[in-house]
């Protein structure tokens, strides 16, 4: 009997935590992570071929309010192209992750300038 009563008080109070918990996390903000939301919006990055290469920065560790996603692609099917990086900049809006820029870059294979990103397509 006494078994039962201190696995059901354990029971018990491992819900109650939880529950804690959940309040917390609802607390502190409801949106995803910048990385979170780029993920979600290009599913693509998960099957595709080609090398991808995906970091997150933040303007600071302890309370950051800026953020930036960086998605880098390369072993494209295109021999003008040798890289794509699409930069996708956040800010802290309420306690929400909001974007506020997307700016895509290309790295080309041929021409004048083959060893740094560029805003322009390459010919």
């Amino acid at each position: 009997m006494y078994r039962l009563i201190a696995v059901s008080a354990l029971c018990v109070g491992m819900l109650a935590g939880c529950a804690t918990t959940q309040k917390i996390v609802s607390k502190v903000g409801s949106s995803a992570t910048p990385l979170d939301q780029v993920l979600k919006e290009r599913p693509d990055l998960r099957k595709e071929l080609s090398t991808v290469e995906i970091r997150q920065y933040f303007n600071r560790v302890e309370s950051p309010n800026a953020g930036q996603v960086k998605v880098t692609e390369t072993g494209l099917m295109d021999d003008s192209v040798k890289s794509v990086r699409t930069i996708y900049s956040f800010r802290l809006v309420d306690g929400d992750w909001q974007r506020v820029n997307t700016q895509k870059e290309y790295q080309c294979q041929r021409g004048k300038n083959t060893k740094t990103f560029q805003s322009t397509k390459c010919p």
